[in-house]
């Protein structure tokens, strides 16, 4: 499956991880913790002030524009992207 197909097969939150009987605050709380979680590790990326790094933090902060709210779509998407660049 190339990284294209693999990224739109993945659920824009974890319900489909999920039974579906867990209650929708429990159901929440994981949506938020994930989101919370990718925010982090984009965070952290982005401070990051390595030369070698910027191209990658470009990249980066694109995704993260094109995916407003979402940073757990914008970390998946770069990390996709990082995947298929060579010598990364």
């Amino acid at each position: 499956m190339s990284a294209e197909r693999l990224f739109q097969s993945v659920p824009s939150d974890p319900d489909p991880w999920m039974a579906g009987d867990t209650p929708a605050e429990i159901r929440e709380f994981a949506i938020q913790s994930l989101r919370w979680q990718a925010q982090e590790i984009i965070d952290e990326i982005l401070r990051s002030n390595e030369p070698a790094e910027e191209l990658s933090r470009a990249r980066l902060r694109r995704c993260v524009a094109k995916n407003p709210g979402r940073p757990e779509r914008a970390l998946l998407e770069q990390l996709m992207t990082n995947r298929d660049v060579p010598g990364l």
